[in-house]
């Protein structure tokens, strides 16, 4: 990824409709504008294609507490998760919002927490399937121009991904403090990567999916100084945790907003 995204260049032009949270098949409707030449360096690769990409469907099961009709009554839940050192996440779903405190790729793992915190701590839980639907899109532009959008329009399910995976292999003592603190690092490397190569190659305005992932990227540091404040193990991995989930409703965000 590292090397790919140092010969990412300039305008995308985007269309398409894709699928929707219901996994029917997508559907998608093209629209190419001809590209505007931008060299700036010799591996600017200028070539004029195009290309259909498929960001793929993903599900999480997220540790869910309550579902409210308000805000308010959500945002009361989660502030109280926070205030005993939990990772209270408040997200909106069809006019409802649903309260979160830890998430997983598999039901399996989701299934045996719900259990744990049932029988041990009498807390009575749900484990909500939280989809982020696939999308299919066509890209036109120069190969270069392709490469660039391919690698932003993955950047925050890729960033969620990781982080998700790092707490989880912090509960189970497979990861140090340390060693955590150095995957939110990482992803700040291939953040900033990113976004610098994008504001270099990019002609403005930047196309308005370009300019998401430009938003996702500038919101990144705040989070990986929010992550490497944590104290302890349950510390980390309770803000691993809440950075995960914002970066995954994120992730969701961006494809519904290309899906309309």
């Amino acid at each position: 990824m590292r090397r790919l995204m140092l010969f990412l260049t300039a305008v995308v032009v985007l269309a398409g409709l894709a699928s929707h949270l219901t996994g029917r098949q997508s559907v998608r409707v093209e629209g190419v504008t001809p590209p505007t030449p931008t060299p700036i360096t010799a591996a600017f690769d200028e070539t004029v294609t195009a290309r259909e990409i498929t960001l793929p469907a993903a599900t999480w099961y997220a540790i869910q507490t309550g579902v409210y009709s308000t805000q308010e009554a959500a945002q009361g839940r989660v502030d109280a998760y926070k205030e005993r050192g939990a990772p209270g996440y408040l997200t909106e779903d069809g006019g409802k919002w649903r309260v979160f405190i830890a998430v997983y790729g598999e039901k399996e793992d989701a299934d045996a927490v719900r259990e744990r915190l049932s029988s041990n701590q009498s807390v009575e839980t749900y484990v909500h399937a939280w989809a982020c639907p696939s999308v299919t899109l066509r890209l036109s532009g120069m190969t270069g121009q392709l490469d660039v959008a391919e690698a932003g329009l993955a950047l925050a399910w890729q960033t969620a991904d990781q982080l998700r995976d790092a707490a989880l292999a912090l509960d189970l003592g497979e990861l140090t403090v340390q060693e955590a603190k150095k995957v939110a690092q990482d992803i700040g490397d291939r953040v900033a990567l990113w976004a610098r190569t994008a504001r270099e190659r990019f002609a403005l305005p930047c196309p308005e999916v370009v300019e998401k992932v430009l938003a996702f990227c500038d919101a990144w540091p705040a989070r990986e100084d929010n992550i490497s404040l944590a104290g302890g193990a349950t510390d980390l991995a309770g803000r691993l945790k809440l950075q995960a989930m914002a970066c995954y409703d994120e992730a969701i965000a961006l494809r519904e907003a290309l899906m309309d």
